[in-house]
């Protein structure tokens, strides 16, 4: 904006002492900051300005606005009356200035949302628009209303549809009122072509009760995040539904997923949630996030490398990672590792079951009564269960089920191959127990299957904190060496822990569901240790922790 233009415009800022809704309104702190101080700010950041001046009879207004870089007026006291009105008190300050302005705006300190790219492109419309008189901010507000007309209430509609099918309905807001300086009179700002802008429902907002301060207290501690995570079959699907369970502890504020173009399943699972989201070559996703400049950027991609997290944090980005045991875990401003235990005491890093973030349907479900007999057993291996522990865990228990007459349920996970069930099926066919035998894929309660079961067969994931919750007794697998690495799933947890899948024989396996079937006591003293633990408050300590570190940060540099 040239230096002509500010010239040719003033910003005024009518701050009257006496608030009695909320005492001292315009002085009192807002996100750190006067009230006032956020139209002063927007008006002097936007370059739009030759003057911007605060018109006020308050002693303490009057310094404070100096303190904050604007001019002072002081209104006569005929001004500064309840009956005044604002046209006065802008003409006041337009005769008082004597500069040429050719535009006069009107900011009101209780908008404090208002945003300076939004002003800027206000004040640019007006200049080149000669034919607008007088701009206002407005929200587009539709409704279905009602009006009284001779005595009695009518419908303000033609037609009774859904809001979005209504025509425009614009409020007026208190953000701006640009007018052309021959339009202010003592009277009036408008001149004959009237014009609106439409403004964010946050630039909106206009504080005039103490419930619209809060409202207001929020929108400005909103953060702008940006999650990365992967999920494919060879990985599984676990480290996406903790991404899209911490979001939604996180709605308040501005999320926005990123995620690799080649992992479709975890793309459409982020979409199908209705959560905003870029998918890229895994090569441009650095660059896509630091164009959007998040305040927190949570990564929950396994391990981290040094470089990929300095990158962020070079941008003064505070960076969280989950479940890393990279290099670059020594990096981040704070580590969550719910599954591991870190080798080094790292102050930033939080590991254990405290930090497990359960889902809601867990969080609300009672744990189970133990039952006399094993009756229904779960077999579940999640995500893609890429060493087919499922198969072999059927095909090693069938003569047990036949035996004992046991229900089995195999639940499938999302990555699990249509070939690998398709063999499933056969094998359950061809050793004579399809009738004892359910197979389930993508089921609505994963709660409800493990509260149902006598016994649960599963990995040593993240499905053995959702199983303890519960109070089911299990018996786990790892899948490979980095699940053998979890802290958790081990006797003094309630657990009865087989070791890698890949070093287990079908006979131990047997023997050891055996040896549950047939001691109550066992099952009793496993559910006694899994429900000494309490996850529920997990996933509300893990938000707490992230958002608190990174205001620690903040204020360490301020």
């Amino acid at each position: 904006m040239t230096q002509t233009e500010r010239m040719n415009a003033i910003a005024i800022i009518p701050a009257r002492g006496g608030s009695k809704g909320i005492p001292r309104k315009n002085i009192r702190e807002l996100g750190g900051k006067p009230l006032i101080w956020h139209a002063i700010h927007t008006a002097l950041e936007s370059g739009c300005f030759e003057e911007v001046v605060v018109s006020t009879d308050h002693d303490e207004i009057a310094h404070v606005a100096a303190e904050c870089g604007a001019r002072v007026h002081r209104r006569p006291a005929r001004l500064a009356t309840d009956d005044a009105t604002l046209d006065g008190v802008i003409h006041d300050v337009v005769e008082a200035r004597g500069h040429a302005h050719e535009l006069v705006v009107t900011l009101q300190p209780t908008s404090p949302l208002l945003r300076v790219e939004t002003l800027r492109e206000a004040m640019r419309r007006m200049r080149e628009s000669p034919e607008i008189d007088t701009l206002i901010s407005v929200v587009n507000d539709p409704r279905l209303s009602w009006v009284e007309k001779d005595g009695k209430i009518v419908p303000n509609y033609a037609k009774r549809v859904n809001r979005q099918l209504l025509p425009p309905l614009y409020r007026e807001t208190g953000a701006f009122f640009i007018s052309r300086k021959r339009c202010v009179t003592p009277t009036s700002r408008f001149g004959e072509n009237v014009a609106v802008f439409e403004v964010s429902q946050d630039e909106a907002i206009d504080i005039d009760r103490i419930e619209d301060w809060w409202i207001v207290e929020k929108q400005l501690d909103r953060k702008r995040l940006a999650i990365r995570v992967d999920g494919n079959r060879p990985i599984g699907f676990g480290h996406v539904y903790r991404m899209l369970l911490l979001a939604n502890r996180l709605l308040d504020h501005h999320l926005h997923f990123f995620l690799d173009d080649k992992h479709t399943e975890a793309v459409a699972m982020v979409a199908d949630a209705f959560y905003p989201h870029t998918a890229a070559p895994r090569e441009e996703i650095c660059e896509r996030i630091l164009a959007r400049n998040p305040d927190i950027l949570i990564l929950d991609i396994l391990d981290t490398t040094a470089e990929e997290v300095l990158a962020f944090k070079e941008r003064g980005i505070f960076v969280v990672t989950f479940e890393d045991l990279g290099p670059g875990m020594a990096h981040s401003d704070l580590t969550i590792n719910a599954l591991y235990q870190s080798a080094i005491p790292y102050p930033h890093v939080f590991s254990g079951p405290d930090y497990y973030c359960l889902r809601e349907e867990f969080a609300h479900t009672a744990p189970r009564e133990l039952s006399d007999q094993v009756e229904r057993i779960v077999v579940t291996f999640g995500g893609a269960d890429p060493s087919d522990q499922t198969h072999r865990t059927v095909a090693a228990l069938a003569e047990l089920i036949r035996e004992r007459g046991i229900r089995l349920v195999v639940i499938l996970g999302l990555g699990y191959p249509p070939d690998s069930e398709a063999r499933l099926l056969a094998d359950i066919r061809r050793l004579g127990i399809s009738d004892r035998v359910e197979v389930k894929r993508q089921v609505s309660s994963m709660a409800t299957e493990f509260k149902s079961a006598d016994l649960v067969v599963t990995s040593c994931g993240r499905t053995m904190y959702e199983v303890a919750s519960v109070g089911t007794p299990a018996l786990l697998i790892a899948q490979n060496a980095r699940e053998m690495a979890h802290a958790f799933g081990h006797a003094e947890n309630g657990f009865v822990n087989l070791g890698l899948g890949a070093d287990l024989r079908d006979p131990g396996l047997v023997k050891a569901v055996r040896e549950l079937l047939d001691h109550r006591e066992r099952r009793e003293e496993m559910r006694a240790r899994l429900l000494a633990h309490d996850f529920r408050g997990g996933l509300e300590r893990v938000t707490r922790l992230i958002l608190e570190k990174h205001r620690e940060r903040t204020r360490e540099r301020q």
